[in-house]
Parts: C-alpha cells; structure tokens; sequence
C-alpha cells in the first residue's frame, strides 16, 4: 500500500484557509479529499516546527519527549504530595504510641536460631 505525499505548499494552503475561520476542518477534509487526522497532524507539527521537515525533525522529537517527561514528573510529583499528606493524617490519627508492636516473646524466638 502506497502513501499518498503532499507538498508542503499543499499542506501550507489547507492551513492558511483554516487560519480564516471559514470552515471546519471537516469541510476542509471533504473537499480536499484528505483525512481529518491528518490536517490535525499537520496543524501539530505547524506549532512544533516541523511541518516543512521531509525527515522526522531530531530536535522536535526531543522536545515533544521533553514535554512529555515533564507531565510525568508533574503526575507523579502530586501523587508524592498526595501520599505525604495521606500518612501525615495517619500518623496524627494513629499517634506511635498505639501502632502494633511485636511482643517480646516472639521478637525473642525470631533473633534466635535452634542448633539441629
């Protein structure tokens, strides 16, 4: 199966008419007989900065890898706040005092070993 190229005038042309606000990128899809997805693929790469690249653009993928990053330290950074925060209560609510201890007589038994 053989991809279809378009030239980025092209390509340059459907985002200048979408730019106008006079149709949807669907009206634009039909009448220039190209998926949805992909003028939204291009719309992206617009911003990135590598519409115009012919290769996959070392620096633009680097950068979307970045952001990418970025929103995963952000998720796990407020899940590590929320869990702090979570045993913060815990401990308050269940003070050292009354948390489970082992007895002496079975910590005893757990040191020692039996010759065999």
């Amino acid at each position: 199966m053989s991809y279809r190229r378009y030239t980025k005038e092209f390509k340059q042309k459907i985002l200048r008419e979408l730019e106008t606000g006079e149709e949807t990128v669907a009206a634009m899809a039909r009448r220039y007989a190209v998926g949805r997805s992909l003028i939204y693929e291009w719309q992206q790469k617009q911003q990135d900065g590598t519409l115009h690249n012919t290769f996959p653009d070392r620096e633009g993928h680097l950068r979307r890898q970045i952001l990418g990053l970025e929103v995963k330290v952000g998720q796990l950074t407020m899940e590590n706040d929320f869990l702090k925060k979570t045993l913060q209560r815990l401990e308050q609510h269940y003070p050292a005092s009354s948390t489970f201890r082992v007895p002496s007589k079975v910590s005893n038994q757990c040191g020692k070993r039996r010759a065999g």
